[in-house]
């Protein structure tokens, strides 16, 4: 069984890639193509894959994606909207957990447990397909780091959310307090380790000139930095998406050869890629598509439900920062809610759950049938909502143009003389 299993994984390899070739000439995001070929191999690989456990998902999986991403920050953007990211990645992830919990249980008439888990689960966005077509359609430079940016980082204090969350529905549930105690040591913990160990590589990188052994140091920054982070009983996550950070602005280019970079480059994006399909093609073997469809209707309304969360975080979380000078325009907001798709990152947190875990069946579909129903939904008309709310979009603009460092959303400066 294990080795037809194998065989017809690596057959879904080979598809994905084809696949990914085939988007690129379409101009789709390659992550839609994959979430419709993982659904598709649901009967196929449905019971021939194993489960690989909490702990070797979380640590194969998620440090790939995340320090790929956290790589590809240019600090020069991100440092332009701190504040709004800050609030959207810890008050919005946990507000958009609480909204979907309640309504989950409310409305949808969930366990709470179930409800719980769900929230946490679908939290973090993702922002690999909204970011590709945002390229492509040149929107402003800084509504894309905004994205990228949020989007990272409440990937980090979602996973965060997450195990606390499992560990609330355990027999021996934490007190609210004891959570938000939690949530804070880990998120600050994790942040400061990764902060300083990005640093230590980064300056022995400015010391060796080797490519080999340099990309080596970035693998120790995102799979050592997430083994050292659970060892200190820290975020390892969050270790892994500062590490990223300060490699990536740091470390990259001021101590690599353009050599170097651009060979650091296509292995975290080949890593990326792998990870992607891995975690689409594992998702069809553990949600066949009779679960999703005993469970349509519930799917149907959690997607909904979701959407509703992340609008709540948005529009509630950004309207406090108007009076304090830091507006966004509701143009931009409209996208950030359209544009919040879930995607690998709440897939690998559901892959990560025990199989017999009580309520598990459920959960798996809701989180599977919201990210589904986000990439293909969302993520398919992602483009013609920004050119309705952005009539003035530039095609094709591989490098967006900037607005001005006072705000955001408003118009985009003259390029600066060279």
């Amino acid at each position: 069984m294990i080795q037809s299993g194998v065989a017809l994984f690596v057959a879904l390899l080979v598809i994905a890639a084809g696949v990914t070739v085939v988007a690129r000439r379409i101009a789709v995001p390659y992550v839609t193509l994959l979430a419709a070929l993982g659904a598709a191999a649901s009967p196929l690989l449905a019971g021939h894959v194993p489960h690989l456990g909490h702990s070797l998902i979380l640590f194969v999986l998620l440090p790939g994606l995340l320090f790929e991403a956290a790589l590809q920050l240019e600090w020069r953007q991100l440092r332009g909207h701190l504040v709004e990211v800050a609030l959207l990645a810890t008050v919005g992830v946990l507000l958009t957990t609480l909204v979907i919990a309640v309504l989950g249980a409310v409305a949808l008439g969930l366990p709470v447990a179930v409800a719980v888990l769900f929230g946490a689960a679908v939290a973090p966005t993702d922002p690999v397909a909204v970011v590709a077509t945002f390229r492509r359609l040149g929107v402003p430079g800084r509504l894309l780091a905004l994205v990228e940016a949020e989007s990272l980082a409440n990937d980090g204090t979602g996973v965060v959310v997450f195990g606390i969350a499992l560990a609330a529905v355990a027999p021996a549930t934490l007190s609210a307090g004891a959570a938000v105690l939690d949530f804070i040591r880990l998120t600050a913990g994790g942040l400061a380790l990764g902060v300083a160990l990005g640093g230590v590589l980064s300056l022995a990188t400015r010391r060796i000139d080797d490519a080999e052994v340099e990309m080596t140091l970035t693998a120790i920054a995102a799979y050592g930095g997430y083994l050292l982070g659970e060892w200190l009983h820290v975020s390892g996550i969050l270790c892994v998406v500062a590490a990223g950070v300060v490699v990536g602005n740091v470390g990259r280019p001021r101590g690599m050869s353009a050599t170097t970079q651009a060979a650091v480059t296509s292995l975290w994006g080949y890593v990326a890629f792998l990870l992607n399909a891995v975690v689409f093609v594992l998702i069809g073997a553990t949600v066949p598509w009779a679960v999703l469809g005993a469970n349509l209707g519930l799917v149907l309304a959690g997607a909904v439900v979701a959407l509703l969360a992340r609008a709540v975080a948005v529009y509630g979380l950004l309207a406090l920062l108007r009076p304090l000078g830091r507006p966004i325009s509701l143009a931009w907001q409209h996208l950030l809610v359209w544009g919040g798709l879930r995607g690998a990152v709440a897939l690998a947190l559901l892959l990560s759950i025990a199989p017999h875990a009580p309520g598990l069946a459920t959960v798996r579909a809701l989180v599977y049938g919201v990210v589904l129903a986000s990439i293909l939904v969302q993520g398919a008309t992602v483009g013609w909502v920004a050119r309705r709310l952005l009539p003035d979009l530039r095609l094709p603009s591989p490098h967006p143009p900037e607005t001005p460092a006072g705000g955001l959303g408003g118009p985009s400066p003259a390029p600066a003389a060279p």
